[in-house]
């Protein structure tokens, strides 16, 4: 897997910034980044596609610096008014970054990693194919990364857990076709475990 692409420094103080925040687990995008870019590879998006991939992948979640730290790290289950405040953050980070990154995968990543692929996803309620693969790519990573994190309101999923809940999942959250090709990729961790 070739390595993330250098990034521009007012991208990485943003990261940085972002990681060091209240209630964001610190590392969450790279992780996202390598594994969006992994699986970028696996579905056979061109080579020249994949640093706009990874990009968006690493600034996914910049929105969240809109987002009272507190509510990240709450252990309690939020209020109604809590969960959709968290949930503008992808129209925040796209109004973040928009001003000069005029780059549309980019952009529709940060706005569209919480789209499902059953229509239920936010901001903007796309279902199946409406969200463009990209961002459909990056909101299985994520997905997956989480779910190996400890946060401040449930711990970490083992991989084989976390890989049963991508297949129960696939069709309704996920592209299933992204969630197959996720699986392929992990094969070759899987098969060393045992």
């Amino acid at each position: 897997m070739p390595p993330l692409p250098k990034l521009e420094s007012r991208f990485r103080r943003l990261l940085e910034e972002l990681d060091r925040g209240e209630g964001y687990v610190s590392g969450h995008s790279v992780a996202v980044g390598r594994t969006a870019l992994r699986l970028g590879e696996a579905l056979g998006i061109d080579a020249g596609e994949l640093p706009a991939l990874t990009l968006g992948a690493l600034m996914h979640d910049i929105g969240k610096f809109f987002v009272d730290g507190r509510l990240l790290a709450k252990e309690a289950p939020l209020t109604a008014a809590e969960r959709e405040t968290i949930r503008l953050h992808p129209l925040l980070g796209e109004a973040l970054l928009a001003p000069n990154l005029q780059h549309a995968t980019v952009l529709g990543i940060v706005r569209w990693h919480h789209e499902r692929w059953d229509g239920g996803g936010y901001p903007d309620g796309l279902a199946g194919d409406a969200t463009p693969l990209e961002a459909r790519i990056v909101a299985t990573a994520d997905a997956f990364v989480a779910m190996g994190e400890s946060r401040t309101y449930r711990p970490p999923r083992g991989l084989e857990d976390a890989i049963a809940e991508l297949r129960r999942l696939a069709g309704q959250q996920f592209d299933p076709e992204c969630v197959d090709a996720l699986l392929e990729a992990l094969s070759p961790v899987r098969r060393g475990r045992h």
